[in-house]
């Protein structure tokens, strides 16, 4: 018997509806969000000089999820997911717009960034954990990993493809453009998110465990490592953090190339993200999950150390350092996602962000200043010691108690955890 066929019908399609409508909701998004963050930099850096002015602008956009992640997680777990996503998309439309007419209206563009970053960084807030926690309750279990793999690698394909086009628009057309761009992006979001329309009813209990025998032993429930799980997670965003600030003062500091770079570097990394998020499904049947979260980012922190040693050893490296960056971030983010209760995820995934970026704007401003004190290879090798001591201390923790919980699930679990 099919997984799907203890399932209603209305859940079944409204998982199908919401895994085809939430993709290329991500991909517009973040792609929006690309073109607005690298604009900003590219902006901000030509004004200061300085990678630590570049890091400020990160710091300015991860200060508000810091602080507001975990609130807005636990109102998420009240609410209805899908329109504060809606809500959260109109609203950031509105800000994004707001910065071109800053910009045309004569306002300096270094405040208008800053500002318009913080408060798109406060919708942000809301929005990651919604959308994780709509994720969570709309698609089935036993496709989690499958649509995480589709999603990750629709949001960074958007990502970087924005990124890597990014660098040439704006000196082509200016950074205003691309602004208004951004605020479009938003609105799409807005519309797909929409049409997944609302949460189907839960499925009745079934009458056979209503007439099971009561004298039966119940099985305790087995433990979740979930913080630990959360920081595997965390470690990601908190290299993905830095190593948008220096790879940046690297590209036109250290190597001392043009915008033009910064596009190529990023189109290198999406064609290996996107690769590895489509061969996820094949190399997750090969390794365990936390195995695979581990060995990916180990093998992105390596292509990491090459990079900042010659930019063609960067453009040489960077695809690999996405290829194995996708395999460790969709097998941790599954992890998480496959052990978080459905009415807490939201709190959950909002306090792994609020922890990823707090870690990350601390390890930012250090090694920012580290690269302005010395130069900017050692920020590169000071985030891969990070990283690596993190993602290893991590996994000898999780061992044991996931090698316990494989032992107690039914095998159907087990294979769909493949998926």
């Amino acid at each position: 018997m099919s997984l799907d066929s203890s399932l209603p019908a209305d859940a079944v399609r409204s998982s199908r509806l919401a895994e085809r409508l939430l993709v290329p909701a991500g991909f517009v998004t973040t792609a929006g969000n690309a073109f607005q963050i690298t604009a900003a930099a590219i902006l901000v850096f030509h004004a200061e000089q300085t990678t630590l002015a570049v890091g400020w602008l990160f710091i300015a956009v991860s200060i508000p999820q810091v602080a507001l992640a975990l609130l807005f997680g636990k109102l998420v777990d009240k609410v209805d997911r899908r329109m504060l996503c809606v809500a959260a998309d109109l609203v950031s439309a509105l800000t994004a717009f707001a910065l071109p007419v800053w910009l045309w209206i004569g306002g300096p563009a270094n405040l208008g960034s800053y500002i318009a970053n913080f408060m798109l960084a406060c919708t942000a807030a809301l929005f990651m954990p919604a959308s994780n926690g709509l994720i969570k309750e709309r698609i089935r279990d036993e496709r989690l990993g499958k649509f995480n793999s589709h999603f990750e690698m629709a949001s960074n394909a958007g990502m970087l493809l924005a990124s890597s086009l990014a660098g040439f628009l704006v000196i082509w057309f200016g950074a205003t453009p691309l602004f208004i761009f951004n605020s479009l992006t938003f609105v799409v979001s807005a519309v797909l998110v929409y049409g997944i329309g609302r949460k189907p009813a839960k499925a009745p209990v079934a009458v056979e465990t209503a007439t099971a025998d009561a004298s039966a032993p119940v099985e305790a429930p087995v433990h979740q490592p979930i913080k630990r799980l959360a920081l595997l997670y965390a470690n990601g965003n908190i290299g993905l953090m830095v190593a948008n600030v220096i790879l940046t003062t690297l590209i036109l500091q250290t190597f001392g190339q043009g915008a033009w770079m910064i596009g190529v570097v990023d189109a290198l990394a999406g064609v290996g993200f996107i690769v590895g998020a489509a061969a996820y499904g094949k190399v997750s049947k090969r390794f365990k999950g936390i195995h695979l979260a581990v060995l990916g980012t180990l093998g992105n922190l390596i292509c990491l150390a090459i990079q900042p040693v010659h930019y063609i050893a960067l453009m040489a490296a960077i695809p690999f350092a996405g290829f194995c960056f996708a395999q460790g971030r969709i097998a941790a983010r599954t992890l998480l996602m496959r052990a978080s209760p459905e009415d807490r995820v939201g709190r959950i995934f909002g306090g792994t962000q609020a922890v990823g970026l707090g870690l990350g704007v601390g390890a930012t401003v250090g090694l920012s200043a580290l690269a302005d004190a010395t130069t900017v290879p050692y920020a590169f090798w000071g985030l891969a010691i990070l990283q690596g001591a993190i993602v290893i201390g991590t996994y000898f923790s999780l061992a044991k108690p996931l090698s316990a919980q494989e032992k107690k699930q039914p095998a159907e679990v087990l294979e769909a955890t493949a998926a």
